[in-house]
């Protein structure tokens, strides 16, 4: 029974590019729209520095924009597949810390599941690559 339910699921083999596409896109709508609320939207870069500084991390203001920018310049590499796996890297970096930040305030249901989610998702970008519909594909 066991052997025939993984026989069925072998399809999903042949899916595994698109899937990658499908991880690119999903974190750069996700990455586009915190890095655009950190930066230019409602939050803004001192909004963003404020909270920072609230959290104790250091040079709240110097990591408002960064934080902010990398997220708004990871968007077209995801899109792209471009040197996805050291986008994917920076981002981790940035989830690992908004994690730590979310479940010390909230815990881990009420803030820190999506920056976990992210952060799956960019070590996944990291270990199997961007796939063969990628910029990278390329090089």
């Amino acid at each position: 029974m066991v052997s025939a339910f993984v026989h069925f699921l072998s399809f999903t083999q042949n899916y595994i590019d698109w899937t990658l596409v499908f991880v690119r896109v999903v974190l750069a709508i996700v990455f586009g729209a915190h890095g655009w609320f950190k930066s230019y939207g409602k939050q803004g870069f001192h909004g963003s520095a404020a909270r920072f500084k609230q959290h104790g991390i250091p040079f709240p203001l110097f990591f408002s924009y960064v934080t902010s920018i990398s997220q708004l310049i990871a968007v077209p590499f995801l899109l792209l597949g471009l040197l996805t796996r050291w986008v994917a890297l920076v981002l981790l970096v940035e989830m690992i810390v908004a994690t730590r930040v979310k479940y010390k305030e909230n815990g881990i249901f009420d803030g820190a599941d999506l920056p976990m989610s992210d952060l799956a998702l960019c070590l996944m970008l990291i270990v199997l690559g961007p796939g063969a519909f990628a910029l990278d594909s390329l090089f």
